[in-house]
């Protein structure tokens, strides 16, 4: 375990290393703590992921909204399952998507906002060799995740994080994706830049959400009247073969691009959460 996150993952807050304070268990189960050497900000794994947020964690519009995300969490695939059927089901809605990502074996993947890690199961049933990493907010969504992996047999390494600040060091994934989530982030060009940061010279970028008309239906149940904009804007200047295209019959789009770096990003990651 040690071996992969002082490889892999950084201090969200400075990007200093990780240093194993204590590591516990035997085969796959391990626990431990990890200390920054840079802040000094300790994090710990609890045998299935390590937490980058503690208590910390969703920040809530409403109590509506609060109440509807707590129960989508704890019943993600069948409410999915239902909202995706005007898109023309949950199944062609993931392929729509999955079948954009350019991935080879071997390939290092990294999926920001893993909810139930199913995404996991389409990419390993087509792509064998992979490197698996995933992340989320909710505690919810991570712990069924958990189960899920466990049931199918995938090896993954999980984070609970924020994906404004991604726990991940400099140009570290061929793949980098994320769907469903980028319309409830608070800076939303921040976390696509995130994304660009961890992700190597080349990576294709692959981005999707709901749009406003399928927001008017979810803000039915959120209660929360923000029009919904794509934020192809927000992805930096530079990037190769930006695009961004209507999916899922009108209710979602997709943001795609290539990553391009001009120079090493030696830039402070600013102020995190917490």
């Amino acid at each position: 375990m040690s071996g992969i996150i002082n490889e892999v993952f950084c201090c969200p807050s400075c990007r200093g290393g990780l240093i194993p304070l204590s590591e516990t268990g035997s085969g796959m189960i391990k626990t431990g703590m990890f200390r920054c050497n840079g802040c000094g900000r300790n994090y710990s794994h609890n045998g299935a992921y390590i937490d980058f947020l503690d208590e910390q964690g969703l920040i809530f519009k409403n109590r509506r909204e609060k109440f509807f995300r707590s129960i989508y969490a704890r019943t993600y695939t069948p409410l999915t399952n239902m909202m995706f059927i005007p898109c023309g089901g949950a199944h062609s809605a993931r392929n729509e998507v999955m079948e954009r990502i350019k991935i080879r074996e071997g390939d290092t993947v990294l999926e920001t906002g893993i909810g139930y890690g199913e995404n996991f199961l389409w990419l390993t049933s087509r792509t064998k060799g992979i490197n698996l990493h995933g992340l989320d907010i909710q505690k919810e969504m991570m712990s069924h995740c958990v189960s899920n992996l466990r049931r199918w047999n995938i090896s993954a390494e999980l984070a609970r994080g924020d994906a404004h600040y991604l726990p991940y060091r400099d140009s570290t994934f061929d793949v980098v994706f994320h769907l469903g989530a980028i319309n409830l982030f608070e800076d939303k060009g921040r976390a696509i830049s995130e994304m660009i940061r961890v992700a190597k010279q080349g990576t294709h970028i692959v981005i999707a959400d709901e749009t406003e008309k399928a927001g008017r239906l979810f803000n039915i149940f959120t209660g929360t009247k923000e029009k919904i904009v794509p934020p192809v804007s927000l992805v930096p200047g530079g990037m190769g073969n930006l695009s961004m295209n209507i999916i899922w019959r009108g209710y979602g789009y997709v943001i795609e691009f290539d990553v391009v770096k001009q120079e090493p990003d030696d830039s402070l990651p600013g102020q995190s959460p917490g």
